[in-house]
């Protein structure tokens, strides 16, 4: 239990759930239809129990959603406390107090000129609602010509159709390819599998250099935003650009009158050390989103901020953004945001997350030469990624059928820590074992301690397997 963690959230249903011929019959259409899900009862901080009472160190906070802990009754208390303020209002045509002063936190803190936020349910609708917004920008600048996004391979923006259209995660995207338009995309900035084969500095940035090739290849007249996650997500589990690359990135798109979009679902709200991950670099995007960190779980809400340039502009042509979806701007999840992010600030979980961080990086640093197998670490703050090699020289990956990422995740589970496998592709879209390791920012060195061990036990055990299986 960690020192900022408070409060037990239970369900009313302890038996457990799934589908597998010996599990109780269920009305839910989970994502694995073989899997057996277990059924989490109770969260408190950095932990989690199932019906069994099994508790679980949530080594990914979800998925990089909760970042001030499981349980938090404070938060509860003070929703409770305004609940009969908080009915539903539909911000087609009003406002109401917690969006207004949601916003104006929110505002405060991006790495975005004069902010406006858009608020949305997830984070899918947060990227589609600015890739929106830019093509309107272009529309009410007299460029209509201008609506092609590109983004990057090994990347992840969302799941409704346009989202996956724009990521680069084949895996997810090639059953419903009759459905997804094609989208242009640049090299990832993935150093461990340089897609040019070439080392920085030698590199000379090439995966940034290859953004303006693409839009020279497009035609400047046609392209309207790059998308990009600053830090990669599950698709390379916290692979970091090289410094310069997001300066050299904002530089293109302002050549070509393309707007930059900084995807922060995912990495924003303090996950990788800073406030954003885009403050890393010494650069101002025209569009943020944030989700996951922005209600911590408690609610589900995300959100666009788009620069003050950007909407007065819409404001003096057309004076109309033409979308919109009905829980956007709820008053009861902005309540829940507005508490989450005074938590925040009380408890100084951002600048918490850089400590935190560093100790959790330092401790991966100390595992890694023990396991040759662990090919690369990598990632900032509390984001971090676990890259696993068949061959350390050759940084040859294990064969997709042998799911290496997939068992040492189920080990570790059964040793009562929470891991989440990178999405498989790392390898050029074809295989490639990664570790996402995102826990909430309250998690203490001792939990941290026992996460790394208890990751690095299951890397060896499941490579103790594979090669016995050889034998």
């Amino acid at each position: 239990m960690t020192e900022l963690s408070a409060g037990i959230v239970s369900t009313q249903e302890p038996e457990d759930a799934g589908t597998t011929p010996d599990a109780p019959p269920t009305s839910v259409l989970y994502r694995e239809l073989l899997q057996n899900y277990k059924n989490i009862v109770a969260s408190e901080g950095v932990y989690l129990t199932d019906s069994t009472g099994r508790r679980y160190i949530d080594a990914v906070g979800g998925t990089a959603v909760n970042i001030i802990g499981h349980g938090v009754s404070e938060i509860s208390a003070r929703v409770a406390d305004n609940w009969d303020s908080t009915s539903f209002v539909y911000s087609a045509f009003m406002t109401n107090p917690w969006q207004e002063e949601l916003a104006r936190k929110l505002a405060s803190i991006t790495p975005i000129e004069d902010g406006r936020v858009f608020f949305t349910s997830g984070g899918s609708e947060a990227n589609e609602s600015a890739v929106k917004l830019a093509r309107q920008y272009h529309l009410d600048c007299g460029r209509a010509s201008k609506w092609k996004v590109i983004s990057r391979t090994a990347s992840y923006h969302g799941n409704t159709l346009a989202m996956l259209a724009l990521s680069g995660r084949p895996t997810w995207s090639a059953r419903y390819s009759p459905y997804l338009d094609s989208s242009p995309k640049i090299a990832a900035a993935y150093c461990y599998r340089c897609p040019f084969s070439l080392s920085h500095p030698q590199c000379g940035i090439r995966c940034a250099e290859d953004l303006e090739r693409v839009i020279l290849q497009e035609g400047p007249d046609t392209v309207s935003a790059f998308l990009v996650e600053p830090i990669s997500g599950s698709s390379l589990a916290g692979a970091v650009p090289v410094e310069g690359y997001y300066e050299r990135i904002q530089e293109i798109c302002r050549k070509y009158d393309v707007l930059f979009i900084a995807d922060e679902v995912l990495t924003g709200y303090g996950r990788t050390g800073r406030t954003f991950a885009i403050e890393h670099w010494d650069v101002t995007p025209d569009i943020v989103t944030v989700g996951k960190g922005l209600g911590s779980g408690y609610t589900p809400i995300a959100a666009c901020v788009a620069s003050g340039a950007i909407v007065d502009k819409i404001r003096s042509v057309s004076g109309q953004f033409v979308h919109g979806f009905t829980y956007g701007g709820m008053p009861m999840a902005c309540a829940i945001g507005v508490q989450v992010f005074d938590y925040i600030q009380e408890h100084s979980l951002f600048e918490l997350a850089s400590t935190r961080g560093d100790y959790l990086r330092a401790r991966l640093e100390e595992l890694a030469p023990t396991i040759p197998a662990i090919g690369d670490i990598r990632g900032l703050g509390l984001l971090q990624g676990v890259e696993i090699v068949g061959n350390p020289k050759t940084r040859q990956p294990f064969s997709p059928d042998r799911k290496i990422a997939s068992r040492i995740v189920r080990e570790a589970e059964a040793r009562g820590v929470l891991f989440r496998e990178g999405t498989p592709g790392a390898n050029a879209g074809k295989d490639g074992d990664q570790i996402q390791i995102s826990p909430p920012f309250v998690i203490s060195p001792n939990e941290i301690d026992e996460m790394v061990s208890v990751l690095g036990d299951s890397i060896r055990t499941v490579l103790a397997e594979e090669a016995e299986a050889l034998t």
